[in-house]
């Protein structure tokens, strides 16, 4: 997902599709095409469902979608002193608030 993207049928190696199929992939490029920033992930997973990770990695990643190919602007480890698990992305996006007010304000809760 943070690599290149494969996709068709005139590629030798073929990206099969996972969890998260090609929407993440699409977030990534509309998100850099829309503000050009990078993407922040952090990614904290253990062998055992027992053990929580130690460490939490933190990495900051630009992609090229010219050549298609990623950078990594940032890789470091953090400790976890809560043990949270999992993966968390950050991406900012431009977009068109006046013609998706009512789009974007249907997800959000009333109070």
């Amino acid at each position: 997902m943070f690599g290149r993207v494969l996709s068709g049928s005139k590629y030798g190696v073929r990206q099969t599709r996972g969890k998260f199929g090609l929407g993440a992939k699409m977030a990534l490029i509309w998100s850099k095409k829309s503000t050009g920033m990078p993407v922040e992930i952090l990614s904290a997973h253990s062998t055992s469902p027992k053990i929580p990770p130690a460490k939490i990695s933190h990495c900051i990643l630009d992609i090229d979608i010219h050549k298609n190919e990623p950078q990594i602007e940032k890789h470091d480890q953090r400790v976890n002193p809560e043990g949270w698990r999992g993966s968390e992305i950050t991406v900012t996006v431009a977009g068109n608030w006046t013609t998706y007010k009512s789009r974007v304000r249907a997800h959000l809760p009333t109070s």
